[in-house]
């Protein structure tokens, strides 16, 4: 019989999600002859045997993957036929060109579960169990080809048990890289005071201290998180003190899908994304005020499941004492620096807050926080991408030269492209902290070596006293400036591949205008490589300047200045000393440390504080989020806003929807309801009057304010009914987080402004 061979290659998510064992058994299932690698590029084979069966296997390859994986192209060459007898696994490595795909952390799958909690199972509630289904990956690989001597798994020797798994082809952890079993794998270890227990009993009484009602550090896969019962008012409070958090909410873990149902509405698309792979933080509509201590004036909570074995073991442990309840399960930092990672770092920075810790003997290598996802107009969208998504690449349209990208201050992310695939960073956070400056450029390091890209421009924000700017000006080779709200559009434009024109509506907080104004309330034109601003939000000032952004009533002093008197009776100014009133009013006349903005932010807080929400915000968005919160029902009253043009720019006016809100001070739910649909309507407008006067059909809507669910699905609406087609962020967030993508693009395409 006439046999062929051929070398092929498999590009995409294929190392450490099982893809050589499945090539494995595919082979075998087609009586193929050859070898299957993993290599820089990927995963490279070369399979001899008969015309079709080759024909099949290359088929199956292309449409049969294992779960995890991910195939974005399959590539075959001919070969001079060299026979042979079976197919094996060949060791990892050549010189192929680096394309390789850095796989990402998995949840615990169904099957180790239930090992895990089968009590004459070898591996019962033992916290590192794994399989080629799930595990770390990211977390601990430290080069690629991902094989264990690259992870931080290599120095843990399997035992024979856990060898005979590792090498028979039938065993679903057949080359499962981190394997491991009580005998010969990674260990747990509580410290509490002075005592330190190890193994089971370091569980059990872990359970014992969270029942008794202590705050504790559980090390997981990409770094520590602090927990605590989410029922324990006072304990919650008490983290909350010491993490100085006082009301940005909290994430709880519970036992189980059934466990999240009792205490949230939960979508099919939401419990899907519970129970996936990349088990995010999933924004859930509350059934009740129940742990309201975890996420105060906020309708709805951020609900993950048991992503690691350990956290099964310690929810079955809790089971068996009595408890059924959730856990706060929330970072283990301060405020906005990188979580910690190793016990030394948690004895040093949370040692005034955790009472016990239960740590363990596998490194992490990378950290990676918790990911957060939210269901918005039928589709799940990131509000942070880390764990579960990162390092996964966002595919392009197009390629081109390595591009560094350094994304804004807060939300940090930047991104490395490598041809057509854009690598975003684990979310690092706020710079202005040091401590997160480190981390993105100890971060940085580590992906330019596991992509083997040597970046020759870099891009960075056009505020010129951004962190992020610093570091890429310390950085060598070409650099680019791109306006903030730009990089917001063209982040979308990046994930849809759009490369024709099209309209871009940036709503945010702030970021630095090519006028040296405040931006934040933004329509925007691409076409033909240019893009430029065609409309705002009517500036108004802010008195303070940065101070605005904390005591959200000066925005609220600040859009009533146009109504003579009106400050006078407005109940979020009393306990303001009169003096100070009159002197912010001097300062608005002036201009005096009063910045101008178009800040869509500023405004939901304004609105917000006319609403009688609150006066001022202790965290990022926290006004504006209980402001959505009380929304119920569409209005057909909806406040107006004017909409004219001055020096051909389109002007969105807010001053009669403020003077409604005004109207109705005190009604926050009314308030809530009427500025809503207000704001859509009168955006779609806006978007509508340029569709018209460009013929350009297609917008991108962008900013961290379309993290809100109401806004956006009523533009969507909005949008739709108008005629134009709407795109949104869903691979990488909306809010800053996503912003590196966006500048990536606009310098892989040379756009200009």
């Amino acid at each position: 019989m006439l046999f062929v061979r051929k070398k092929i290659s498999v590009r995409g998510v294929v190392q450490g999600v099982g893809f050589r064992p499945h090539i494995y058994k595919l082979a075998g299932l087609h009586s193929i002859d050859g070898w299957v690698k993993n290599d820089a590029s990927g995963v490279t084979i070369e399979a001899e045997g008969a015309p079709a069966a080759i024909a099949a296997f290359i088929k199956d390859i292309k449409l049969k993957k294992p779960a995890a994986s991910r195939v974005d192209s399959v590539s075959a060459s001919e070969m001079k036929p060299a026979g042979g007898c079976g197919f094996t696994i060949a060791k990892s490595g050549g010189r192929a060109p680096s394309a390789a795909m850095i796989p990402a952390d998995l949840a615990l799958c169904p099957d180790c579960r239930g090992e895990l909690l089968d009590p004459c199972d070898r591996r019962y509630l033992y916290p590192f169990t794994n399989c080629t289904n799930c595990g770390p990956r990211f977390t601990i690989v430290r080069s690629v080809p991902y094989d264990r001597p690259a992870t931080t798994m290599a120095g843990f020797k399997m035992c024979s048990a856990c060898r005979a798994e590792y090498g028979n082809p039938l065993d679903r952890r057949f080359h499962a890289q981190p394997n491991a079993c009580p005998v010969c794998g990674p260990a747990v270890a509580l410290h509490s005071g002075t005592k330190v227990m190890s193994g089971p009993a370091a569980l059990e009484k872990t359970a014992e201290l969270i029942i008794a009602g202590k705050v504790g550090a559980l090390r997981s896969l990409g770094g520590f998180h602090l927990c605590c019962r989410a029922d324990g008012v006072k304990t919650v409070a008490a983290l909350r003190r010491a993490k100085e958090r006082p009301h940005k909410p909290f994430a709880v873990m519970v036992a189980s899908p059934a466990a999240a149902r009792r205490i949230c509405f939960v979508s099919k698309l939401e419990a899907a994304a519970l129970s996936s792979p990349e088990a995010p933080v999933v924004m859930l509509r509350r059934r009740s005020r129940a742990f309201e201590a975890a996420a105060p004036g906020l309708s709805r909570l951020g609900v993950m499941l048991p992503y690691t074995p350990l956290h099964a073991a310690l929810f079955e442990l809790l089971s068996k004492k009595g408890f059924n309840g959730p856990l706060v399960m929330t970072s283990g930092n301060f405020r906005d620096e990188p979580i910690c990672r190793d016990s030394l770092e948690v004895k040093q920075r949370l040692g005034g807050v955790a009472s016990f810790s239960l740590s363990h003997n596998r490194p992490i290598h990378n950290r990676v926080d918790d990911s957060v996802a939210f269901e918005a107009a039928g589709e799940l969208r990131l509000a942070r991408r880390a764990r579960g998504f990162v390092p996964a690449a966002v595919r392009l349209s197009s390629g081109g030269g390595s591009v560094l990208a350094c994304g804004a201050d807060l939300k940090n992310t930047f991104c490395l492209t490598r041809g057509d695939e854009a690598f975003l960073s684990p979310h690092i956070g706020d710079l202005s902290e040091p401590r997160n400056q480190d981390f993105f450029r100890e971060t940085l390091a580590k992906m330019r070596g596991l992509l083997r890209v040597s970046p020759a421009v870099t891009v960075h924000d056009l505020h010129p006293l951004y962190a992020s700017s610093a570091l890429a000006r310390g950085l060598p080779g070409k650099k680019i400036p791109v306006q903030h709200h730009a990089a917001h559009a063209l982040s979308v434009a990046a994930e849809h591949k759009l490369d024709g024109p099209f309209l871009a509506a940036v709503f945010d907080g702030t970021g630095y205008g090519l006028d040296g104004r405040v931006w934040g309330g933004e329509f925007l034109i691409f076409s033909a490589g240019r893009w430029n601003r065609a409309g705002r939000l009517k500036y108004f000032r802010l008195p303070g300047g940065e101070a605005a952004v904390h005591e959200i009533w000066r925005s609220a002093f600040s859009l009533l200045s146009s109504m003579p008197g009106a400050w006078r009776c407005a109940p979020f100014l009393r306990g303001v000393p009169a003096g100070n009133l009159r002197a912010l009013s001097r300062m608005l006349e002036s201009g005096l440390n009063s910045p101008e903005t178009s800040s869509m932010g500023r405004l939901f807080d304004a609105v917000s504080c006319l609403a009688g929400i609150r006066r001022e915000v202790t965290y990022e968005g926290q006004a504006p989020m209980e402001l959505e919160s009380l929304f119920k029902t569409r209005r057909r009253d909806p406040y107006k806003f004017g909409l004219s043009r001055q020096n051909g720019l389109l002007i969105l006016d807010p001053s009669p929807a403020v003077r409604g809100a005004f109207a109705d001070r005190g009604k926050a739910r009314l308030v809530s309801e009427r500025f809503h649909c207000g704001l859509a309507r009168a955006s779609v407008a806006a978007l509508k009057d340029l569709s018209s006067g460009t013929g350009i059909k297609k917008v991108c809507l962008s900013g961290g304010v379309f993290q809100n669910r109401t806004l956006l699905e009523l533009m969507l609406e909005g949008l739709h009914k108008a005629g134009l087609r709407a795109f949104i962020n869903r691979q990488v967030p909306a809010n800053d987080g996503g912003l590196s993508l966006g500048q990536a693009w606009y310098a892989l395409k040379g756009y200009r402004t």
